[in-house]
């Protein structure tokens, strides 16, 4: 889905290439629930849901803008499978994940990890997206410290073309430090 789709305001989209590879990541095809950390303006709520009407996805937001946002692009795509949680992750879930994706994490890096370990089903995706190197690192490190496997790691870097005077160039948009992971047999 395009950027342009989706109603924005002064909260942070997911640019479109970086949601594109990590909601391949998250390997959404036959699984049941999903869940969305720190979900932003919810492009990648509303496009999981989208694109996979029988997936139950969660969006967790506390800010009180985003939250808006996400309602407004939940109610304008017509999603039935989404709900919204208003609060600050970790937040109480009763039923196992098949996927996570941690957007924002804010100050509660370490206890997501745990929480988003205890919620995946064995097997279970979990997809990070960061642009500040000193978090991609602490992640790494607690994926590998809580055991979770197949970590994958990538920099995406993405410029778009726009004009410059009487010519053109590209204007490069923060490189985006993916992680995808799966958790471990127990």
């Amino acid at each position: 889905m395009r950027n342009s789709e989706f109603i924005t305001g002064k909260v942070p989209i997911t640019k479109e290439e970086v949601r594109a590879i990590s909601i391949n990541k998250l390997d959404l095809v036959n699984a049941k629930r999903f869940i969305d950390v720190g979900a932003g303006t919810g492009s990648v709520t509303v496009e999981a849901a989208y694109h996979y009407p029988n997936l139950e996805v969660t969006a967790i937001e506390r800010n009180d803008d985003a939250l808006e946002l996400i309602n407004k692009n939940v109610e304008k795509f017509n999603l039935k499978n989404v709900e919204v949680i208003k609060g600050y992750a970790p937040v109480e879930i009763n039923k196992k994940v098949d996927a996570i994706f941690l957007g924002g994490t804010g100050n509660n890096l370490k206890e997501i990890i745990i929480w988003s370990k205890n919620l995946l089903i064995e097997g279970g995706r979990l997809v990070t997206n960061f642009i500040i190197v000193d978090t991609f690192n602490q992640t790494l490190n607690l994926l590998r410290e809580y055991g979770f496997t197949n970590i994958d790691v990538s920099v995406l870097n993405v410029s778009k073309l726009e004009k410059l005077g009487r010519g053109e160039y590209f204007k490069p948009l923060n490189p985006i430090y993916i992680i995808s992971c799966e958790k471990g047999v127990e």
